[in-house]
């Protein structure tokens, strides 16, 4: 296949994650974007996301490490690489300013445009989700939720306008909010230039899938990114989405459980699957591992209905199990119309398809 085909000339390119999260949502990001620039394919729009502090993606730009919770993969590969186009954070991005503050800095070559609607996490949020039913999730315990839910209640200071016009001169020069105006025209642009999307979290901690109460605060979906930035089905020219061989969920914290698994896989331990164990991005606890599941899978391929699947942690198998996985995952992208990807590393070179 020509990497060529990964990008359309126009239109969003969505990464979505089809499981727990940490798939390799960032890995894949820096894979496209590199692939892009290989291609000569520079032209970018803009990288859209409704990322929250709640997750983090880790990628790597030759051989340094990058770990980011506000900014898009895509867009920081690419700026470092010397293409410096726009972040979009959309009226669906949960911004804690410390941490906003702290990647712009970082990547201060980023232009960075936040929607005026974007709820904000304060440290009362962060406090309130230290007690009661929320505690009880073992989420990260990042204000996310709170933060969203006192959006919802139509609280006029939680969402990001207030914020910043309370707090003049607290945010980078790279970071602006941007008016509803602009954000119109650069949606009038998706249907003439090439658009990226980030899609934070994973699948099935969707607020309306079957593990609620054990859930994040919304759907992870390429609907709910779609919706989170005002923008309509036809808008997608092509869609990723990164699963792995042995999926994960956060580890349990102060007696909670993060939640259950599907019917046909089953919670197994770092040493059984004979891998050093993996820290959450956010949090830093041990994850939880648990073996393949088929249903899951099919879940979300109905969901996200992807171009791309991108198979991560493969060299977490043996070789037999490895080239039978890839034989029956061969056999679904025949039926579901997708095409796959390999993942055997953290790095860009470490991608095959």
């Amino acid at each position: 296949m020509d990497s060529k085909l990964f990008f359309a000339d126009s239109g969003l390119h969505i990464i979505v994650d089809g499981q727990f999260g940490s798939t390799g949502k960032g890995a894949l990001a820096a894979f496209l974007a590199d692939t892009a620039l290989s291609n000569d394919i520079p032209q970018w729009g803009g990288v859209i996301s409704n990322a929250g502090p709640n997750s983090g993606h880790t990628f790597y730009y030759v051989d340094t490490k990058h770990v980011l919770k506000q900014l898009p993969s895509f867009a920081v590969y690419m700026s470092l690489a010397g293409n410096h186009i726009p972040v979009y954070l959309s009226a669906g991005a949960v911004i804690d300013p410390m941490i906003l503050a702290d990647e712009a800095n970082r990547y201060s070559n980023v232009p960075i445009f936040v929607h005026p609607l974007a709820a904000v996490v304060t440290d009362a949020e962060k406090d309130a989700e230290k007690q009661g039913p929320i505690a009880a999730v073992a989420g990260t315990r990042s204000g996310t939720g709170a933060a969203i839910s006192r959006k919802i209640m139509r609280d006029p200071t939680a969402v990001f306008q207030d914020w910043e016009a309370n707090h003049p001169g607290t945010m980078p020069k790279n970071v602006y909010v941007m008016s509803h105006d602009g954000w119109h025209n650069m949606k009038r642009q998706i249907m003439g230039q090439r658009f990226f999307m980030e899609i934070s979290q994973g699948f099935s901690l969707g607020i309306n899938q079957r593990f609620y109460p054990k859930c994040t605060s919304r759907e992870c979906t390429v609907a709910q990114g779609l919706a989170d930035a005002g923008l309509p089905p036809a808008a997608v020219s092509r869609t990723f989405m990164a699963v792995r061989t042995y999926p994960i969920r956060v580890g349990n914290v102060d007696g909670f459980d993060s939640g259950g698994h599907y019917r046909d896989q089953k919670e197994i331990t770092w040493e059984e699957l004979g891998v050093v164990p993996e820290l959450t991005t956010v949090t830093q606890r041990v994850r939880r591992v648990f073996t393949w599941s088929q249903e899951q899978f099919e879940d979300a391929l109905l969901a996200n209905n992807p171009d791309f699947v991108f198979f991560n942690f493969v060299n977490y198998m043996g070789q037999v199990h490895a080239e039978d996985f890839a034989i029956r995952m061969g056999d679904m992208g025949l039926r579901y119309g997708f095409e796959p990807l390999w993942g055997y590393g953290p790095k860009v070179e470490d991608v095959t398809w």
